[in-house]
């Protein structure tokens, strides 16, 4: 135990103290709310307000709704955020394995009387760690900056599966990001390969552009990435009570299309996905990715005889 609890603490350290590597691990993160605060963001909330008007009657409190539909939009922003994190930090982290390789660390690991089942594991944990705590962070400046402009705090009830859903999806992906990191064999590379998912998550976790407005096929397509129920669970949980705030009075078949379009829910063969499905499709993704490092790092340790 404390030979992982070390090398666990040293895969922490190594990280951190590399300012460049933090940087470009927020870098979509910053980048997602650029676009927010220049483009989408202004562009939602008149989306939201014009289906107030046209949805919601005469007798409303325009103000009020304009408080509400920012409120919505910005805890909107902040789900597919943390879900971004959870995919990008713990792809940064994972990172540094493939630098420990490059320099032949890991070399020198394999040769100290630890198990290579227990470095591994000090990989994933880190990124976990790692990928926790910047979401956390992120999750704290977020809502002291959404209360800050006049918003409404979440209750601690949904905090709670707030840190909950975060934790599943660091766990999920830092496990996947381990799996991926077994086939590229050089830091080139996988910067590369950051760069492309950096760019990409926030199209597949309906970030950029809602569900609705993506093409059926693209958005058929999308239904079978993790990324997306991942956001889609962190978004019911960010936008129950701004979405029961913004659309009150308004009919209820409307609120439930509102919540497909924009990715709050998933709906796969006319039926809205459940969160319990959500949850096991995301623990089979990670269960797989598992199962597949386990037998690849098999393999490598066969032809490493």
């Amino acid at each position: 135990m404390s030979k992982y609890l070390n090398l666990t603490k040293r895969n922490c350290l190594v990280f951190l103290r590399d300012r460049s590597s933090v940087f470009f691990a927020l870098l979509s993160m910053l980048i997602v709310l650029l676009l927010q605060a220049v483009f989408l963001g202004d562009m939602n909330v008149e989306s939201v307000l014009n289906l107030i008007e046209q949805y919601g009657g005469e007798m409303r409190d325009v103000a009020a709704d304009e408080v509400n539909a920012r409120q919505l939009v910005q805890y909107w922003t902040l789900a597919g955020i943390l879900v971004v994190n959870a995919v990008t930090v713990t792809l940064s982290v994972i990172g540094t394995m493939i630098e420990d390789a490059g320099e032949n660390r890991i070399a020198d690991f394999y040769c100290a009387p630890v198990s290579k089942i227990v470095i591994a594991l000090s990989y994933v944990t880190t990124a976990a760690i790692i990928g926790t705590l910047f979401c956390m962070l992120t999750l704290v400046a977020a809502l002291v900056y959404i209360c800050a402009m006049g918003g409404t705090m979440l209750s601690l009830a949904a905090i709670g599966k707030i840190l909950l859903f975060t934790l599943l999806n660091v766990c999920i992906f830092s496990v996947i990001m381990y799996m991926v990191a077994l086939f590229v064999k050089s830091s080139s590379a996988w910067g590369g390969l950051g760069t492309i998912v950096g760019t990409l998550v926030g199209f597949v976790g309906a970030i950029y552009l809602p569900m609705g407005t993506l093409p059926k096929t693209v958005a058929e397509v999308l239904k079978y990435i993790p990324v997306l129920h991942g956001t889609s669970l962190m978004r019911k949980v960010c936008c129950e009570e701004a979405i029961h705030m913004t659309f009150t009075g308004m009919p209820e078949e409307f609120i439930t299309e509102y919540k497909e379009i924009m990715g709050i829910t998933i709906s796969m063969q006319g039926k809205d996905v459940s969160d319990g499905m959500q949850i096991l499709f995301l623990a089979c993704c990670g269960a797989v990715a598992l199962l597949v490092s386990v037998l690849v790092a098999g393999k490598k340790n066969l032809s490493d005889r």
